[in-house]
């Protein structure tokens, strides 16, 4: 089953409440349907626990002057760190090489 995420907590039922509600700052997420495998995936992700926790260091800095990036790209490059955190490596190459692209005024 998928379901989406955004970079705030929210789960949305369909795609389109994603991108309704959280134009461009979600992710697709997939969940086992059955009981079990669902239980398993909701204990092992932590969903809805109170353990979770949020680093309060800020980020470091990258080395060299990339510039500042406009806002399409951040997007981009926010929605990969989430495909990233998901595990879906390929997925976030693509939505980077998209940012970077747009970065330069190319996409």
């Amino acid at each position: 089953m998928r379901l989406y995420k955004n970079n705030a907590g929210q789960w949305f039922g369909t795609q389109a409440e994603a991108r309704r509600n959280s134009p461009r700052e979600w992710v697709e997420v997939n969940v086992p349907t059955s009981k079990l495998d669902l239980l398993n995936w909701l204990n092992d992700n932590k969903v809805g626990g109170i353990s979770q926790q949020v680093s309060t260091e800020p980020a470091p800095e990258p080395k060299g002057d990339y510039g500042q990036l406009n806002k399409k790209s951040k997007s981009w490059v926010s929605w990969a760190l989430g495909k990233l955190i998901m595990g879906e490596k390929d997925e976030a190459i693509e939505m980077l090489k998209l940012g970077l692209a747009e970065q330069k005024g190319g996409a």
